[in-house]
Formats: structure tokens, sequence, C-alpha cells
């Protein structure tokens, strides 16, 4: 079982602070769900993508659907950033999942016992549905979807293309979920082939996820021409496989969020003519992600900023869109409010119109006596507590939130779980929202070695225009584990305890990055910003009343009985993280943040276990490798082991140095 790691980054667990107590890495914190994300990056640098991808599994029922479409918001928080650039995360979560695909393994649901007797109606299998369903069951709750297509997803189904996420991989995520016992009825239109009445009358709660499923129109002259086609049931006919009528081969595409660019793209491979975007926005300001719009743009799709569409153009059918210019899209609240210069206005050839100016929810199937809509026709909802005005009813994703990424909705379904489990008398609580420790210090980040940033590898984008295959192919194995191996750990380094501390301060005086602190009655603590949990410190001190949260000495001691069992020759190499290379391929071995982290004890407890020969991996001299002084370390434990070893009339030559004879992870890709 994975171990539990909340709570345990305090600077004293001797004398743990409330607030410390909560701290938590960015990434984890900035992750709606609160993946632990800097745990599963671990075990990938360690080259166990399986455990990873149950790391992942842990808070996130879409393992393998949200490693490929996440904005991942993860990395705008990632502490890396204070050195060169964020930990690629999203990535890495689709390392931990195609590996473990590879292997077959992590795709077997647990066995779910519904113990509560409680069934809950959930309207809409998109992230926010199938994650209430998936946490419900978990929770001993059955629970029923209907979905009124003909398969389930959602937008994720019917909204995001191929090329960014396979049919194949969304299917597989949701198989997982309907393992679990979670039933799901498609063709199944509420208010339609079912009435909400009739589901409210035969489950204990019913919970609205049913997203935006619809387009907003554009009221300007000329909407009507029958080649001006809406966004959503755009790429439902593409997705489908659909013929689209009325397409050209000139395209115009209104809008400049993500839809928009998944409506260009899809343009783009449909029609194999000019396509070009034109959005209210300027460059700056579009609210599609960067990283989308650069891959539009890669596959010859032209953008026109700073524009808003007037009229358009044609009789009987489309031959252009006449736009004026836009002076601002924001007042001086930062709100919506775009104002136009009415007379400076220009033509956009071309005779097809897509508009995917937002999407909408289609609540027609609720009844009269509620749940209750505003004026507006939006659910009247409690954002706390995820409810609507009629009892026993419940709502979230994008029917309430409004659009955004997957796992927003996904969150937002987790939430409503918890709410809905609450009502029916299942003791649960919400977790209270971690917090995140501080930015590394600029004299700390100086300290930390570069490393360059995997890049996520793409098929070329004239070849992959010629079909709705998967842009994004994947990072290999070793710039997967080299990509991991740049986290900090952030958070999870050293910790001590106060009633072993003898107030030596050796801590302070030999950690290259002063994290250790003294006041006038000792070790005051460990500031958990600067600390790289590089474990210095805990090898050096005499009292042992050091230890790290991620491998501690118990860690370090159990994975050298473990190898030494496996190994079969008694030989066991002590290795490293970041270079993923290895000096002695014929053993059996241990791979660490840093030998650095190896004390004596852990040294002799490798013989003591049965191990007939250590290597120990270390850096060359003029490398000082990730860590500041991590080599000398190394260098002077295993001369000290050796000592004690010839002292005890034994060999000290069954210890040996073995320089890194290839730094992969410090080779840019």
């Amino acid at each position: 079982m994975e171990r539990e790691l909340t709570g345990a980054i305090t600077r004293s667990f001797g004398r743990p602070g409330p607030v410390d107590a909560m701290l938590r890495p960015p990434c984890e914190v900035a992750c709606p769900i609160h993946t632990n994300a800097q745990r599963y990056i671990q075990l990938v640098a360690e080259g166990h993508d399986a455990r990873a991808l149950a790391v992942v599994r842990v808070t996130n029922p879409l393992p393998q659907v949200i490693g490929r479409i996440c904005p991942h918001p993860c990395e705008e928080a990632c502490r890396r950033g204070d050195v060169d650039e964020p930990i690629a995360i999203c990535n890495i979560k689709r390392v931990a999942s195609d590996g473990a695909r590879a292997a077959g393994l992590g795709f077997e649901p647990p066995k779910i016992e519904f113990t509560t007797g409680k069934k809950v109606a959930i309207i809409g299998s998109g992230p926010s549905g199938l994650g209430a369903a998936h946490d419900l069951a978990l929770m001993g709750v059955r629970a029923t979807i209907f979905e009124k297509q003909p398969e389930p997803g959602g937008f994720l189904r019917t909204g995001i293309l191929n090329y960014r996420l396979p049919k194949d991989i969304l299917d597989e995520d949701i198989e997982y979920i309907r393992k679990m016992g979670v039933e799901i009825y498609t063709n199944a239109d509420v208010g339609r082939a079912v009435k909400f009445n009739d589901i409210m009358a035969e489950f204990d709660a019913v919970l609205i996820a049913a997203g935006l499923s619809e387009s907003r129109p554009l009221p300007i002259p000329g909407a009507d021409l029958p080649q001006v086609l809406l966004a959503v049931p755009f790429l439902e006919a593409v997705n489908a496989g659909r013929e689209v009528p009325g397409l050209g081969k000139e395209i115009i595409v209104i809008g400049g969020g993500n839809v928009a660019i998944d409506v260009a793209r899809s343009a783009r491979r449909v029609t194999g003519g000019k396509v070009t975007m034109v959005c209210l926005e300027a460059d700056h300001e579009m609210p599609a992600h960067a990283w989308e719009i650069e891959d539009a743009r890669a596959e010859g799709i032209e953008i026109v900023c700073s524009q808003g569409p007037n009229a358009i153009m044609g009789e009987g059918k489309v031959e252009g869109l006449q736009v004026k210019k836009c002076e601002s899209v924001f007042d001086e609240h930062g709100r919506f409010s775009p104002t136009f210069c009415e007379t400076e206005l220009s033509v956009v050839p071309g005779d097809t119109v897509i508009v995917s100016i937002g999407q909408m929810s289609n609540l027609s199937f609720l009844p009269e006596e509620g749940p209750a809509v505003n004026e507006r026709g939006i659910l009247i909802f409690d954002r706390e507590q995820c409810t609507t005005t009629r009892r026993g009813v419940f709502a979230s994703g994008e029917v309430v939130t409004g659009p955004g990424a997957a796992v927003n909705a996904l969150a937002s379904g987790k939430k409503a779980a918890i709410a809905v489990a609450r009502y029916l008398g299942v003791d649960v609580n919400f977790r209270p929202e971690p917090a995140a420790i501080g930015e590394v210090p600029a004299d700390v980040a100086d300290k930390v070695k570069k490393a360059p940033r995997r890049r996520m590898p793409a098929r070329d984008a004239g070849e992959r225009l010629k079909d709705f295959g998967e842009v994004e192919t994947g990072l290999d194995e070793v710039d997967g584990r080299c990509e991991a191996s740049r986290c900090l750990l952030c958070g999870s380094g050293a910790r001590y305890s106060q009633l072993k501390c003898i107030a030596c301060l050796t801590c302070v005086r030999v950690c290259p990055y002063g994290a250790p602190w003294a006041d006038g009655e000792g070790l005051g603590g460990i500031d958990p910003d600067k600390c790289q949990a590089c474990g210095i410190c805990f090898t050096q001190c005499p009292a042992k009343a050091i230890d790290l949260t991620v491998m501690s000495e118990e860690d370090i001691a159990a994975r050298t009985v473990a190898a030494i069992a496996d190994s079969g020759n008694g030989e066991l190499e002590f290795g490293c993280w970041y270079s993923q290379s290895r000096v002695a391929p014929e053993a059996a071995a241990v791979s660490l943040p840093c030998t650095g982290r190896l004390s004596v004890r852990l040294l002799l407890h490798a013989f003591e276990s049965g191990a007939k020969k250590v290597y120990v991996a270390v850096c060359s001299e003029d490398d000082d490798g990730h860590f500041v002084h991590g080599h000398r370390q190394t260098r002077a434990a295993v001369a000290d082991a050796q000592k004690a070893l010839g002292e005890a009339g034994l060999d000290p030559a069954s210890i040996e140095l073995r320089i890194e004879p290839e730094l992969k992870c410090r080779k840019a890709t």
C-alpha cells in the first residue's frame, strides 16, 4: 500500500505546527482533484509505472483521459519553474498509464460491496458524472448513469477529437468504472426516454451532471444561411464519422477558445482546405491554451485576432464574414464587455462559417416542480453543498460551474459525490483544502542543478493532417524517467525529532542549502522551502534525530533486504535516479534520489542482510551531481564503511565505488 504522506511534512515531528502539518507540494495543491503528483512522479522515476498509476487512481477515475487533455495547472505551480522549467507532470501521468497498460497491469478495479443499500441516479456521463459515480461506488452507494448519447463519455466523446483523445483510451477508463458496478444506460434521454420524476421515485437521490450540450447561436445578419454551422453538432458529426452537410473548402471559425481550436483543427482535417479563426481577443488574450494555439498554427490555421463578427455575407450561400475591429474585450473590472469601432469594417472570405462562441445547457427535462432555474435558465445551486432547490437533487460539473477543463468537472463531480453520500447518511466528510509550501528561495534555486525538460514528441504537422490519429506520441521510458527525476520532492525532505536531537547543530553546518536553522535552544527547525531532500543531514546526524519523508532510512533498509533476496548472486547496486544508468547491471538494484543518502550503517546493513558485494554509483569528482556535495557524501560514507569492514576482518573491497558511465538525464532532447 502506498504510504500516506499527508501531515508528514513538519519542521519537527516532535513539535509539529498546525500550519506546517497541512503543507503539501504546490503541484498537488493546484490540482483540482489534489492528485499526489509527487508520489507518482517518484515511482515513474524508479520505473514503477503500474504503482504510479495506482497512485493516480486514488483521486483520478479517468487517469488516461486526464493524462492527455489536462491543462495541467499543477505545472504552473511547480517549484521547479523557480529553477529552470516546470516538471512535465501531465506527460509523466501518461507515462505511468501507458507503461502500466503495456505491461497489462493496473486496470483491474477494486471489488465493490454496495453495503449502504442506497441508489443514486446520475444524469450525464461526462467527467463530472463519471467521477461522481466512481466515488459513490467506493463509498458503497450504487450509481446508475443516464446518458442520452449512444455511447458514454459526454463531451469527452462528442467534443474532443481522436487526435487529442483516442476513443479506445476513453473506453478503457469508462470500462474500469463500469467494472466497479456502475450502470450506464445509453440512448436514455431524460425527459423523453425516461421522465425525471420517475427517476426521482426510483432512486434515493439524483445528481444532474448534464454538462453544456448545446452551442450558443450568433444573432447577426446572415446567421440563417445553410452554410452556417454550430460547433457542438459539427464536432459530434465529425467524432461520429458522419458527413457534415454544407461544409465547403474555405472555413471560417468564429471564436478563440479551446472548442474553437478543436473545430478549426477538425475542419482542416475533414476538408483539407483553408481554415481561418476569427476572434475578439488580441493574440495574448485568447482564451485557448497557448500550446493548442501553437498546434493550430503549426497545422496551417490562420488566426485573425481583435475582430468581431458583424454580418455573414452572401445571397443564399455564404461568401464571407464581415468583421469590425474590436477595440477592447474587457472593461476596467476585467468583465467581458467588448467595444468595437463600427466604421472599421473588413471581410474575411469563406464559403462556410462555424460558430464557436460558447455553450449552454439543455434543462428542458426538468419538471415544473423543480429543481428551479433562474431567469437565465441556469440551475439555482448551492456551491458548497452541491444542492438544488429540490430536496434530494444535486448538481455538478459544467451545468452549474460553466465551461472549463475536464479535470475541473471531475473535481466538481467528486465533491458532489461526497455531498450526496452525506445526504444518504454515509459517514464521510469534505476534506480540508491543503496549503502549499513556499517558493524556492533564490539562493537555493541557484544551487540546484539545471536539467532540460523532456519534450513531448509529436507527429509532423503535415503527416498528422492526413488523419485523426493521435498527435502526441508519448515520452519513451528513458525520457519519462529522466523527466520524473527532475522533481524537487518539495516538502518531502528532512524531518527531525526534538526528543532525539542533542543540539549538536551538525545538520546546520553540513546542509548545503541552509535548510536547518538554530535558535537559542538548539535546532529550531528545518525550513521546507529550502530543503532539497538531499539527505546529507540525515547521514551526518549522530543522534539519528533526522529522517527523510521520501525514501527514509527504514524504506532504504527494507528495499535493500528485498533486493538482496531477489539478487541470486548476492550482488547489490545502490544507484541514482538522476543518471538513469547502471554501474553494475548484473547486480540487484536499489535506486535512490542520490547515493549521498547512504549512511555507513545503511551500507553495513546490506552485508548484514546477506550481500556479498555492494556497488555504489557516484558522480565524478568534477561533477557535483544532482545535489550539491552529494558525491562527497557518497565517497565519505563508502570510505568509512570500507574501514569498518576491515576492522571487522572482512574485505574492504566488498564495497566498490563506480563512476556513473552515462548521465542520460543531463542530455537535452
